[in-house]
């Protein structure tokens, strides 16, 4: 309970959960474990992010929380958000980072919402900044129509927002409007140091101070962890990527990832899963089969696989959670694994992490 990272956070309830309960003992061991923050991550089942962002807030008193990511934000209207972010910053007591996303085509397709454009993103964010204001807002635009309207309240310390990156665009458009930046997982640490220097390039020709904008890694991670444990958390993963075009597409130009393999890799995935079924977010149906996991391990490219995760001995782990660091970036998320599986990471860590450079940090992830 004396250690305390708060360069470092995890992503709760990795994967597609049937059942929300395991976020209790994922952050009594987070705790334990020294981890600075929790990422929730949003999907319209068990996964809400207004109900597991109070429990979070209930068990630590030292982890900062941070909604990862609000996806397809036309799906609710800005006043809705302002006032969950609102509240989860004055109950956490200014631990609390709003993260958001342009979401995916599937669940804009599968509820009929409008696509979140540029625009309408750039003026959701100035509307929820407004709002935190105290403004009485009177707006009508891509975001919504608005007379009038206004929380009542002026929030001494408003949420840092924090813009989901997939691609070098969304680096330099976040750059110019949000205090901080998500890479998505998957991005080698080349991509890495590429975004972040993106960014702060944005940022100075905006005139902002490029310090100022905190830029987080998503790490995938299996460390010391058994073959079924690392192909569920891992390759599996790696094959949802596939059944986002948009995404996967961008992923594969930061990394310079050579396209003829990828296809191969959506004909081979497409004879185990079939074609995409219609869902929420559209990857529900990915096979938990092991040994079709298996076979498509057998399709990835190796070193696609290392150089955009963390998987092995803690020290390659650790290496890879310095790679990242080395980037540029300001703190690392660990996603797939539960706090508990990450032990041996952390142990590692600990050992060799800038204790100048980290323990002053802010372990919300988006105040700088």
């Amino acid at each position: 309970m004396d250690r305390f990272f708060p360069e470092l956070g995890f992503y709760t309830l990795p994967g597609h959960v049937f059942a929300p309960t395991p976020v209790f003992e994922e952050m009594r061991d987070a705790d334990r474990l020294g981890l600075g923050s929790v990422w929730i991550s949003e999907r319209l089942n068990t996964k809400d992010i207004g109900v597991l962002t109070g429990a979070c807030i209930a068990r630590s008193d030292r982890m900062a929380v941070a909604s990862g990511l609000i996806n397809n934000l036309p799906l609710r209207n800005p006043m809705v958000v302002a006032s969950y972010a609102a509240t989860a910053m004055m109950l956490s007591q200014n631990r609390f980072t709003l993260g958001i996303g342009r979401g995916t085509d599937s669940l804009e397709k599968a509820v009929g919402i409008p696509h979140a454009s540029d625009q309408l993103v750039e003026d959701y964010v100035d509307i929820l900044r407004r709002l935190w204001r105290g403004e009485r807002l009177t707006y009508e635009g891509p975001a919504g129509k608005f007379d009038g309207a206004t929380l009542g309240i002026e929030l001494e310390t408003p949420p840092p927002v924090i813009m989901g990156a997939v691609g070098f665009k969304n680096c330099e458009w976040a750059g110019r409007f949000c205090d901080g930046v998500l890479f998505n997982t998957f991005w080698t640490k080349e991509a890495t140091a590429e975004g972040v220097r993106r960014i702060r390039a944005s940022a100075e020709a905006a005139g902002r101070d490029p310090s100022k904008i905190k830029i987080w890694a998503i790490l995938a991670a299996a460390c010391e962890v058994p073959e079924d444990v690392e192909l569920f958390t891992i390759i599996r993963r790696l094959n949802t990527y596939l059944f986002f075009p948009r995404q996967w597409k961008a992923t594969m130009r930061i990394n310079n990832w050579d396209p003829a393999t990828a296809e191969k890799l959506q004909a081979a995935l497409a004879e185990i899963d079939g074609e995409q079924k219609s869902g929420t977010i559209g990857d529900e149906n990915t096979s938990r089969d092991l040994d079709q996991i298996r076979r498509m391990r057998d399709l990835w490219p190796r070193e696609w696989i290392d150089g955009s995760t963390a998987t092995g001995s803690a020290e390659h782990c650790a290496q890879a959670v310095q790679d990242r660091f080395d980037a540029g970036v300001d703190g690392v998320a660990f996603h797939a694994s539960t706090p508990a599986n990450l032990a041996p990471l952390l142990d590692r860590w600990a050992q060799i992490r800038d204790r100048q450079r980290f323990d002053a940090q802010s372990p919300n992830p988006g105040i700088a």
